[in-house]
């Protein structure tokens, strides 16, 4: 399977994920929120569905983060440059969340993939 499948395949599962995240919707616009990311970050380490859902969800936006930095034109010239690898852990994820929408209030209407996604780039140094 390639890995843009596979990031689809998780971000899905997380998408349509169950009972143990339900009370936590997705933005009005279906994306996963950061309230969504949030509960799954506090649940993970006494609730292994959540911790499952959490690392599928953070897979999946990593490696979705690393196929579209490595893309290339027709040429095979890169459009983007990194100097420094990406990386994620559940304290960074957390960080970057409660900066980028400080108002737990958003928490619900605020996407959580571009948040991170634009951390992993920012940290990596890419141009």
């Amino acid at each position: 399977m390639s890995h843009i499948r596979l990031s689809l395949l998780a971000l899905l599962l997380v998408a349509t994920a169950a009972p143990a995240l339900a009370a936590t919707a997705s933005t009005s616009k279906g994306q996963i929120s950061v309230a969504q990311v949030m509960q799954m970050l506090d649940r993970a380490g006494s609730d292994q569905h959540a911790g499952q859902l959490l690392q599928a969800y953070l897979g999946g936006v990593g490696e979705s983060a690393g196929v579209l930095l490595n893309a290339t034109d027709a040429k095979g010239k890169p459009y983007v440059s990194c100097s420094k690898p990406m990386a994620l852990n559940a304290g960074l994820v957390r960080d970057v969340l409660a900066n980028g929408a400080p108002n737990a209030k958003s928490w619900g209407e605020t996407a959580a993939t571009p948040l991170l996604v634009n951390a992993l780039v920012s940290m990596a140094d890419c141009r």
